[in-house]
């Protein structure tokens, strides 16, 4: 059974994939410290681990502000010391975002609110649970379930499959905000 934690990361990244935020990060390695900003979330979970990360909800956005923020750091910078460079480089990328008039969220902030919105889902699934109207989404278990097992593949334990439907009923919540 999956950890309750790794549960909550993955429902926080199918929120962030759902409103399709960018990620400006501020990280270190041998060749000094980088500001850089990704248009995938996914991209930059495979990249190194930063320092410091935000979410900014336009890709071009986080672009601009990353670029101006490395700019800034670059002209100013004079530090040898990685941790004084790294919160010279997240207090430039702040600046930039304040100039920029962008809002900024921490992972943290991502977190709490799809925590919220999976705490909506649960609420919602126990009533229907209660009231008998997970029909529908059984239907579904066993039809995916008669489809794998047909193809010859062995099909996920329905709380795998639950799990999974349960992000991608934040995901596609996400996307419903991300308009408007």
């Amino acid at each position: 059974m999956r950890a309750k934690a790794d549960e909550g990361a993955e429902l926080t990244a199918a929120y962030r994939e759902g409103l399709g935020l960018a990620a400006i990060t501020v990280s270190g390695g041998e060749e000094g410290i980088r500001i850089t900003a990704a248009r995938d979330a996914g991209a930059v979970a495979a990249a190194e681990s930063p320092q410091v990360r935000w979410w900014c909800r336009n890709a071009e956005d986080a672009v601009r502000i990353a670029a101006a923020a490395a700019r800034k750091f670059r002209s100013e910078s004079n530090s040898a010391d990685a941790p004084a460079a790294a919160a010279g480089a997240a207090a430039a990328v702040l600046a930039a975002a304040r100039r920029c008039n962008v809002a900024l969220y921490s992972d943290a902030d991502i977190g709490n609110e799809a925590d919220k919105i999976a705490a909506r889902i649960d609420a919602e699934l126990r009533g229907q649970r209660a009231a008998g109207g997970l029909k529908a989404v059984n239907k579904a278990y066993r039809s995916y379930r008669l489809e794998t097992s047909g193809r010859g593949e062995r099909a996920l334990l329905y709380d795998e499959w639950m799990r999974q439907y349960r992000a991608n009923l934040v995901r596609r919540i996400a996307a419903a905000l991300r308009r408007i």
